[in-house]
């Protein structure tokens, strides 16, 4: 066993306050990102950020939260869309941080608490990087250098744009991952309390972050255990056991689920497309440049880097130089393939290049700081570029040239709806009511364009569509959404079409946010249009749909309410089949009580929608139904 060095924090604390300036520079470009003014007020106020997909993980970490506190599950049936749809891991994963902002921030609908949850992660990643730093064994001053370059890399465009589109997941996991790498070398030489814990608390972080980035570190891990599983006793292979239990045991909980509910996962044409060939993998010299153009300085940095590995292995840290190679190597390989796959969005290389260079940060850093320390100005260098990240966190002018400068600025989010979507919002509240659904049209992108995620919350209404156009799952294929109506051209529905369609969905109203949409459903003898409105400079009419709205298709009831606890019927009679059919997609887990009314599924007559309505059976009259989602 080597001993843990001995140049760190703890015996040269001066370099605290150093750590401290960069992560109160970090703070003030992070309170930047909610308002020009950097006011904490932006924060902690109730206005939601509308900045990408920001308000769907917010909802649905606000139903996952509540449905944790309740089953300790974040899986739930919920009515308000897309006629009743399972919100499950593999529906949105990118809500599962969101889920825990809203656990820590309380019940209820807390946008605040998400705000807080994202202004918390940003200080975390010079924080990270710094640890980073150290576990790769860098000296105090080398990891303070360290968390200024991970400052860079944490505003640079592409980690900008996965901020601004709401990817705290992946860019969770991938900032756990880039400090388990080096800790791992750590845990190679220096095996004992501290390296495992780190270690273990990482692994925990990593696979509730984002379970496939994890999954890509299995390379690393077992390249790792073959090198040095040899030169150590059972202590140190039960540590390493327990570090990957402590990761995957203590998420087993919503990981059954991510399995569990793959399914409902719906199959695309891109999913047959074979891997491509070694060539279009290896690509050409320009292929690399793209990864790069993303990055802080470019290519700089990772060239820095190559340079700063043989200057981390010859200080005797060889562990940490060979693991970051190694994982920089896989990522880049990892990037190239996404590029060259056409089943893989295109946004894909850019998203995995600032994880290759994370995992090389430490190593740029260090080779930086032995020029200057054979220089004689590595204190005085990392101390001026601490300083500096401070200056322009907190005291950049208007339009923010010193930001600018350095590669750190970025646009505020969206916070707060505008006065547009807030006239929307009061127009809907005013002309429609719950006993029908809101048809909304998913029109083309538009900034803050998953805003309608939030409409159930302010409005209390149930809504086809207006969820989240990207979904892969069969619920959301009752849409409206580029002028297509479940899947087909609205132009080519009929009336009769068109009348059958509300029937079976219990469509009352109708949001048209395309010109298009509204031509069509303006000639539809049943619609009339009750508001003309605008939004982002597009009109946007509301048509009221003219027929006797109710939930209940065969069969007669009271629909009492519905939400994600349960959904309750009064004065129920069924028809002379004994049947009572519900306008609600039916879901594995779905309880009646009382238990002798049996549930059922009915299929849609026009065989458009795959997934079945909800059919209960009931011997005679019952003067109240419950349905409940228990997680099966």
């Amino acid at each position: 066993m080597i001993d843990p060095p001995t140049n760190g924090f703890r015996e040269q604390p001066a370099w605290l306050v150093a750590a401290a300036v960069v992560v109160v520079a970090q703070a003030g470009l992070a309170l930047a990102l909610f308002g020009p003014a950097r006011q904490w007020s932006a924060v902690t106020d109730d206005r939601p950020i509308l900045s990408g997909r920001h308000p769907l993980h917010l909802y649905h970490g606000t139903l996952g939260a509540s449905a944790f506190r309740d089953h300790r599950t974040s899986t739930c049936y919920d009515p308000a869309f897309q006629a009743g749809y399972p919100k499950t891991p593999v529906f949105d994963g990118g809500s599962r941080p969101a889920e825990l902002f809203a656990l820590i921030g309380g019940r209820g609908y807390r946008p605040e608490a998400y705000k807080f949850g994202v202004f918390a992660f940003l200080l975390l990643i010079p924080i990270g990087f710094i640890a980073a730093a150290r576990g790769a064994g860098l000296p105090a001053g080398a990891a303070v250098f360290t968390g200024c370059f991970g400052v860079l890399l944490g505003w640079c465009p592409a980690v900008r744009f996965m901020l601004e589109e709401g990817q705290l997941d992946l860019l969770g996991a991938g900032l756990a991952a880039a400090v388990f790498v080096p800790w791992l070398g750590r845990y190679a030489r220096s095996p004992g309390p501290e390296s495992f814990l780190v270690l273990a608390g990482l692994a925990l972080i990593g696979w509730y972050a984002h379970p496939l980035v994890w999954l890509g570190l299995f390379p690393i891990v077992l390249v790792f255990y073959l090198v040095f599983a040899p030169q150590h006793g059972p202590g140190w292979h039960l540590g390493l056991a327990g570090i990957t239990s402590a990761g995957i045991v203590p998420n087993a909980w919503w990981l059954v689920d991510w399995g569990k509910y793959w399914w409902l996962r719906q199959p695309a044409a891109e999913d047959h497309i074979p891997l491509p060939g070694w060539l279009a993998i290896l690509g050409e010299p320009g292929d690399y440049a793209n990864l790069c153009s993303g990055l802080p300085g470019g290519p700089v940095v990772p060239l820095v880097a190559v340079g700063g590995l043989v200057l981390v292995w010859a200080a005797g840290h060889r562990a940490a130089a060979w693991l970051a190679f190694v994982a920089a190597a896989l990522t880049i390989l990892i990037a190239r393939v996404s590029a060259a796959w056409p089943r893989v969005p295109v946004d894909v290389p850019g998203r995995v290049a600032p994880l290759a260079l994370a995992f090389l940060v430490p190593t740029a850093a260090f080779g930086v700081w032995e020029i200057l320390r054979r220089a004689h100005v590595a204190k005085l260098g990392s101390v001026l570029v601490a300083v500096v990240l401070l200056v322009v966190g907190w005291a950049d002018g208007p339009g923010a040239p010193l930001a600018h400068m350095a590669g750190v600025h970025t646009p505020p989010f969206v916070l707060g709806f505008t006065a547009e979507q807030q006239q929307l919002i009061a127009t809907i509240d005013l002309h429609t009511a719950p006993k029908a659904r809101i048809l909304w049209d998913d029109a083309e992108a538009r900034p803050g364009r998953s805003w309608s995620a939030l409409l159930p919350i302010y409005t209390n209404r149930a809504y086809l569509g207006g969820l989240d156009t990207e979904s892969e799952i069969e619920h959301g294929h009752c849409a409206l959404c580029d002028q297509r109506l479940n899947g087909r051209p609205l132009n080519e529905w009929t009336d009769v079409e068109l009348t059958k369609f509300c029937d079976w969905y219990n469509v009352g109203w109708v949001v048209c946010r395309a010109g298009g949409t509204a031509e069509r459903w303006g000639k539809y003898p049943a619609a009339k249009a009750v508001a003309r409105l605008s939004e982002g400079g597009q009109p946007v009419v509301l048509f009221e749909i003219s027929r006797t709205p109710t939930f209940v298709l065969s069969g007669t009831a009271t629909w009492t309410s519905a939400d994600t606890k349960r959904i309750v019927l009064t004065d129920v009679r069924p028809n002379q089949d004994g049947y009572v059919d519900l306008s609600l997609h039916v879901f594995e887990g779905l309880r009646v009580y009382p238990s002798y009314v049996k549930i059922d599924s009915l299929p849609d007559p026009t065989g458009r929608d795959p997934i079945n309505h909800i059919r209960l059976k009931t011997p005679g009259p019952v003067p109240r139904i419950t349905l409940v989602w228990e997680h099966p």
